[in-house]
């Protein structure tokens, strides 16, 4: 048996409650190594008298289901419903009509099953303690049917004269202003509505010096470029009126280098009453060149005397334990919510900010408005902040990675599926159904441009993300061609005239956004993967089964295993197709095909 491949982890990924009644549990072990796993479990407390009067603990076993392979690993895989809410577990492992057990504090060998229950040692067995309700994610049941549009203000619409700067100016520098406001989104909330969208995310809105507003000045006043507090009152209200949520950018990690907490600070050193709301090393705090506007002139050093978000002094970081910046940042999140009836929060750099202050932000939300739903920007495994008692969700890098690299064609097919099942496997599914998926934001380079602005490959992508369970996301723009290399090239003005926009593009998000809508088989929280040479995998949801097939790549021919034989309807021509023992693919083909006599 391959030891080192065997894991398994109470309350983790590995063994976590879906539910109130429901405990998922899974165990990896070696690519086809095992026979079968088996299963024991019982409450810790249920026992009973025996026919001799001896002591016998309840137990049931079940078998487990290889539910995951990659080149590796297997993922097996079982639900239970432990009747008391307690359970302690371990596995039974078959290899070769030798029986092993695996549990939390050994691997040993059985020469005889029943001994395992010989002495009822249940202290070698693993522990859920109990399936307690307030442990559970509450994520609101409206996320997970979301198609969020991410928009960075500045550069989506303008209503009003035009300022100094003309829309679509390039190249688009770091602190330029396009003059998009509240207005403009207000204007274009109906072609956000036609298009499927029932989501906004917002970049920062509150008042900041700069372009991108991460550097908060006043957590409670719209930045007046973008207008004023009752314009996104009226936004809010109209957007609610079509359907479409709202998720404000909440930068609470650290505060601008304007706020006059910390310029108190500056002012008044350790004096200030808000010399605390900082992580202050030595005063003068100020110990580098100012400009004209009295702020840094300097970008970067690591020799600040306090600390920041990255190493620029635009950026203090807030002391979230100290009473007044807590109470500050807690009221920000709260007024939103009940002044101005915002459905959600994107945190910005979550994975820096305290534990202990994330939870305080989840109960203040949820106080606020219950079904609030709480955004992470966590960029790598987020399991720590997604136990039901923080995040709600993160936005999805783990999925976005392997599907840059594989659309990149930098990744080979084997090594795509492997980290797409890994990803599969070591999700947990409450927290999967309500991921924040996305193909680029304001963070990356635009998804065309990641693919030499090939839309054919873009395609591909955007397919992928909505046939994955999660809420997809649309970086405004995307729908229409937008390209873009880094920030800030990233943040290109959105193109307004049909003639600058990619419209069979746009009709095929359209088209996309439906299908996921009508076919529940898209947000299924597996992929099966078929052995071809080609990109091809199943999603299903009860009835409703269908059958993907990419090409990504230069036209070819492949084979086909004899499980996908059929006929098909293809859901984007409806067209008839069937599929044998070989296909012809055309470059960059897609075909997403339900059997004809599905029901």
């Amino acid at each position: 048996m391959n030891r080192q491949a065997l894991w398994h982890e109470a309350k983790s990924a590995f063994s976590y409650a879906y539910d109130e009644d429901t405990l998922h549990l899974v165990l990896r072990t070696g690519k086809n190594d095992l026979d079968r796993v088996v299963l024991v479990h019982g409450d810790p407390f249920d026992w009973f008298d025996g026919d001799k009067g001896e002591p016998k603990w309840r137990h049931q076993s079940e078998t487990m289901t290889k539910r995951y392979q990659t080149r590796w690993f297997d993922f097996y895989f079982l639900a239970i419903k432990p009747p008391y809410l307690r359970t302690k577990y371990a596995f039974l492992l078959e290899k070769d009509n030798q029986t092993y057990v695996y549990g939390a504090k050994q691997l040993r060998s059985l020469d005889e099953p029943e001994a395992l229950y010989a002495h009822y040692d249940l202290s070698e067995f693993f522990n859920f303690p109990y399936l307690n309700h307030e442990d559970l994610h509450h994520t609101p049941a409206w996320v997970k049917e979301t198609v969020w549009y991410q928009i960075f203000t500045d550069r989506f619409y303008r209503v009003g004269p035009e300022g100094k700067l003309k829309w679509g100016t390039l190249p688009v520098a770091n602190h330029q202003l396009y003059g998009g406001n509240l207005k403009g989104v207000t204007e274009k909330l109906p072609y956000l509505h036609d298009l499927g969208i029932n989501g906004i995310y917002f970049t920062p809105l509150f008042k900041a010096p700069t372009a991108h507003k991460y550097d908060t000045t006043d957590y409670f006043q719209i930045d007046p470029q973008f207008g004023s507090n009752d314009d996104f009152k009226h936004l809010v209200e109209e957007a609610h009126r079509l359907g479409i949520k709202v998720m404000l950018d909440g930068v609470f990690n650290h505060a601008g280098f304007d706020h006059p907490y910390f310029q108190d600070v500056i002012a008044n050193g350790a004096d200030s009453p808000y010399a605390g709301c900082f992580f202050i090393d030595r005063h003068p705090v100020v110990s580098f060149p100012l400009d004209k506007q009295g702020r840094p002139a300097r970008h970067h050093s690591r020799a600040l005397p306090f600390k920041t978000f990255a190493f620029t002094p635009h950026m203090p970081k807030w002391n979230t334990a100290d009473p007044l910046a807590e109470k500050h940042l807690l009221d920000c999140i709260t007024y939103w919510i009940e002044q101005y009836d915002i459905d959600g929060w994107r945190l910005d750099v979550s994975n820096e900010i305290s534990h202990d202050f994330l939870r305080q932000v989840k109960k203040a939300s949820r106080k606020a408005k219950p079904d609030t739903f709480i955004l992470g920007e966590n960029w790598d495994a987020a399991m720590p902040w997604l136990q039901g008692d923080q995040l709600d969700s993160v936005m999805n890098y783990d999925l976005a990675y392997p599907l840059w690299r594989y659309f990149e064609q930098l990744i080979d097919l084997e090594t795509f599926k492997d980290m797409v099942t890994t990803y599969l496997a070591m999700t947990p599914k409450n927290v999967m159904a309500n991921m924040f998926n996305l193909v680029g934001c304001h963070d990356t380079i635009r998804i065309k441009r990641r693919f030499k602005d090939d839309a054919r490959r873009v395609r591909l992508a955007y397919l992928f993300m909505f046939l994955s369970a999660g809420a997809p996301n649309i970086y405004y723009g995307d729908e229409v061609g937008l390209t873009g290399d880094q920030d800030p090239d990233n943040r290109r003005c959105m193109p307004w005239e049909a003639s600058a926009q990619d419209l069979d593009f746009k009709a095929f998000v359209k088209e996309l956004i439906r299908l996921r809508q009508t076919h529940a088989s898209f947000r299924d929280s597996d992929v099966r993967f078929i052995d071809a040479d080609v990109l091809v995998f199943k999603k299903q949801a009860d009835h409703d089964r269908i059958l993907v097939i990419m090409n990504v790549g230069k036209a070819c021919r492949t084979t086909l295993p004899k499980a996908v034989h059929g006929t098909y309807v293809d859901l984007f021509n409806r067209q008839t197709i069937v599929l044998d023992d070989t296909i012809k693919l055309a470059d960059y083909q897609y075909l997403v095909l339900q059997k004809e006599d599905a029901s």
